[in-house]
Order: C-alpha cells, then sequence, then structure tokens
C-alpha cells in the first residue's frame, strides 16, 4: 500500500511539490496497545520504484495512535495508512491510498 499526496508540500530545503509518494513503516507496542508510525516520501512512484532516493517534507504528524486489534481490525498496515491519511488531509492536502 502507498499514499498519494497532492498538494503544496514543502521540503526541507525550501523547495515545494505539487506531490508526494508516501510509505508507511510501524512498529506495533503490544503490551502498551500503541503503533508507532512513520512515512517516508518519495517524489513520485518512479522514484520509489528506481530507488531513487526520498525527501523529506515539512509535515507534521503523530507518531504513537493508539490500536486494539478488536475494534481497529488485524491489518495494521491499512490502520497506519488510514491514520496517516487523517493526519494530512487535516492539514488540507489530499490523500489516496493506492496498490490495495
Amino acid at each position: 500500500m502507498a499514499l498519494e499526496i497532492t498538494g503544496n508540500v514543502e521540503l526541507q530545503g525550501g523547495i515545494t511539490l505539487s506531490s508526494l509518494y508516501g510509505r508507511t513503516f510501524y512498529s506495533v507496542f503490544v503490551n502498551s496497545g500503541e503503533v508507532k508510525i512513520g512515512v517516508q516520501y518519495w517524489t513520485s512512484k518512479d522514484a520509489y520504484d528506481n530507488n531513487l532516493g526520498y525527501v523529506e517534507p515539512n509535515l507534521s504528524l503523530q507518531g504513537y495512535y493508539p490500536y486494539d486489534r478488536l475494534v481497529d481490525g488485524d491489518d495494521v498496515l491499512l490502520f497506519t495508512q488510514n491514520k496517516i491519511k487523517e493526519q494530512l488531509e487535516a492539514q488540507g492536502f489530499s490523500v489516496a491510498i493506492t496498490e490495495l
């Protein structure tokens, strides 16, 4: 799964892009009921596919999220995608989850 993000995204060098391609990664903390979610971003899916290196946007995202398998479901990857999508959309970006 991947995130296709559309909007004016500023990178840490001041450059602005109109879109990004993102992949989440996560750690599940069984005893605490939390998931730590991170995201790596590329300028496009082609950049990801060709291993061209990721970019670092100036995005403010939470790192830890409460997670209950009985409530949130078994698909932790989909859970991570939805949490990041919610946060980015709250910041005004358009986000599509792709490659389901």
